[in-house]
């Protein structure tokens, strides 16, 4: 019987930094959009007399809150099967599923958040407050939709012997995509439904 230790070779440490520096440079690419949106956001909200302003129904924040939970979750799950790939411990495919599954909770949480305010007939279009509300979390929710592809790319990799302990880079640099996506959201969380 052959193991995977002999059926696939350990990665080189060449292509794990290269993997993670091309990760770290894409990221930064996203960080600089991100940030002239918050920019946009803290420019837009300074000139208002009042935030929110007066009139304005606030998305729920139990609702928000839950989907902020849910995405921690996530990325401490992923985080916990990082650690087991790296030691070639059990639990690595079923956190990852898990870690999968919560961010596909998290967008069905923010599509209802989204309906909920779109419903109550406050568009895009509406003011400041929606138009904001609506690009930021739109261009989050892009973000989510490619982390969750890529999520499910590495599980079934994970699944068919193809990462794990000898070829982790592609979890690596997947799971380090998501704590950025995990992070945007917490700044995007505390500015529109906190402070």
């Amino acid at each position: 019987m052959t193991t995977l230790a002999m059926t696939v070779a350990r990665e080189p440490r060449r292509y794990q930094v290269n993997t993670t520096l091309g990760m770290a440079i894409f990221i930064g690419s996203w960080t600089m959009a991100f940030a002239t949106l918050f920019v946009c956001f803290l420019f837009l909200r300074h000139r208002e007399p009042v935030w929110p302003p007066v009139g304005v129904m606030l998305p729920s924040l139990p609702l928000a809150a839950t989907g902020t939970g849910v995405l921690l979750l996530s990325s401490a799950l992923l985080h916990a099967a990082v650690g087991r790939g790296r030691i070639g411990a059990a639990g690595l495919a079923p956190l990852w599923g898990a870690a999968l599954a919560l961010g596909a909770l998290f967008a069905v949480l923010q599509t209802w958040l989204w309906l909920d305010v779109w419903r109550a007939g406050f568009h895009a279009d509406a003011g400041n407050y929606y138009g904001l509300f609506y690009m930021l979390t739109w261009f989050h929710a892009l973000h989510v939709l490619v982390g969750l592809v890529a999520l499910g790319w590495v599980w079934a990799g994970i699944l068919r012997g193809r990462v794990g302990v000898l070829r982790l880079s592609p979890a690596l640099a997947t799971s380090i995509f998501w704590h950025f996506v995990d992070a945007v959201w917490v700044v995007l969380f505390l500015g529109i439904f906190v402070l």
